[in-house]
């Protein structure tokens, strides 16, 4: 990690789909989750949402293992015209969030997609 760098789990990139629910909306809002680590998440969303709580994270890892964290947006990032930023620190993980992310630490590159490939319907909902 950089001299000056805070974090505890190194961030792995990702790019990856993902829907935002907000509390009270219909509409869910399309978004990227741009990398995860054990100790939370980035995301993008291309329109203004209002994340400034508590959010849930759930994806479906194939065959059958279901990921899910709590955690609370600890950064905004403003807008560049193209979209907005959130920094998420978790709070809770289950393990196969956990053993998702390990898989994906130590995989290499060709192994790495595979295992992106296996991802469904990424979520976040905001509190």
């Amino acid at each position: 990690m950089e001299v000056g760098e805070r974090r505890q789990h190194r961030r792995l990139e990702l790019d990856l789909p993902l829907t935002v629910v907000q509390p009270g909306s219909d509409e869910p809002i399309r978004a990227r989750l741009k990398d995860i680590s054990q100790g939370g998440c980035f995301f993008t969303v291309g329109s203004a949402v209002k994340a400034d709580g508590r959010i849930t994270i759930d994806f479906v890892v194939l065959p059958r293992a279901i990921c899910n964290a709590t955690g609370r947006v600890v950064r905004g990032q403003p807008g560049d015209g193209q979209a907005e930023g959130f920094g998420v620190e978790f709070g809770a993980t289950n393990d196969a969030l956990q053993k998702f992310v390990a898989r994906l630490e130590s995989a290499t590159a060709g192994e790495r997609e595979a295992v992106l490939a296996r991802i469904l319907d990424p979520e976040i909902h905001l509190a």
